[in-house]
């Protein structure tokens, strides 16, 4: 069986093969936090407050509190683009991408389908 595949405009990588039916393949991308401890630091030479810099973001204090503190281990991939630019840092300096694949999973002969993730090395 021959597949054929390509990206529409939305990302979204399109997989056919010659029966003509078609799979779906969805990435989503997280950013992870580095080390918590060093963003805040950078935050602090910088002389914001953690209510500034969620002002900045458009996000909640305690959203940049869970950040600083662990306690949000991933975050979108905007917020942390928006956090590198207002601190004025690259952001792979503190962020890591991870990239997860999100496809469907046929399970039964029945066409039950169901989402499956999987994780791809970046």
């Amino acid at each position: 069986m021959m597949y054929l595949s390509k990206r529409n405009k939305k990302g979204i990588l399109i997989m056919r093969h010659t029966r003509r039916t078609l799979s779906i393949v969805r990435k989503e991308t997280w950013m992870k936090v580095k080390d918590p401890a060093a963003l805040r630091r950078k935050r602090l030479n910088r002389k914001y407050s953690q209510r500034d810099l969620a002002f900045l973001v458009k996000r909640s204090q305690n959203a940049i509190h869970l950040i600083e503190t662990g306690g949000m281990k991933t975050l979108s991939e905007d917020l942390a683009l928006l956090i590198a630019a207002r601190l004025d840092v690259d952001w792979e300096d503190y962020f890591t991408l991870e990239e997860h694949e999100v496809m469907p999973k046929v399970i039964s002969n029945s066409h039950t389908i169901e989402h499956h993730e999987s994780k791809v090395a970046s």
